[in-house]
């Protein structure tokens, strides 16, 4: 061996003493976050692709009583899922998503508009039949998510979901 030849495999033995992770080590590291990172996906994914219909959510209290024309804001089946309760004129009892399904604005109840009122959109004007929660303007792609209501002696309960244009 000549001395260049020497120096060369000095000086990578010394780096390789020095190295702090070795290949083994680097292939045990570069896997655990692999498997962290599609376990967090996971975990995520979950979480935001929960859709209505999914699951059973126990009875939720939404208001004592709700008079003909009047809506009652209220979260179901979880905290961050807003809904909206209405009674119609005829005495009809209907509750939808207040999410809409263009790009998850907020729906508002307008008493005021057309003969029957409308779930209203403002971002981009969708509107929405108050009786079916069906599509009637604007760009939403999908009717309302419907939630179920129960009337009882104490109240009015949501009691479950559908998902859009799902009959129950």
């Amino acid at each position: 061996m000549s001395v260049d030849e020497q120096e060369v495999a000095a000086l990578r033995e010394r780096i390789a003493a020095d190295s702090l992770t070795s290949r083994r080590d680097y292939l045990r590291l570069a896997v655990t976050m692999s498997g962290g990172l599609a376990l967090g996906s996971a975990v995520t994914a979950a979480g935001i692709f929960h859709r209505h219909g999914d699951g059973a959510a126990p009875p939720k209290l939404v208001t004592a009583a709700l008079a003909p024309g009047e809506s009652v804001a209220f979260s179901y089946p979880g905290e961050e899922d807003r809904a909206v309760a209405l009674r119609m004129a005829d005495g009809t009892l209907v509750a939808y998503s207040s999410i809409c399904t263009h790009l998850a604005c907020a729906v508002l109840w307008r008493a005021d508009r057309g003969e029957r009122g409308e779930l209203y959109c403002p971002c981009h004007e969708g509107v929405f039949d108050p009786r079916t929660g069906a599509v009637t303007a604007g760009p939403p792609p999908r009717p309302l998510p419907r939630v179920l209501l129960e009337e009882r002696a104490d109240g009015i309960y949501a009691v479950g979901t559908l998902r859009s244009g799902e009959e129950a």
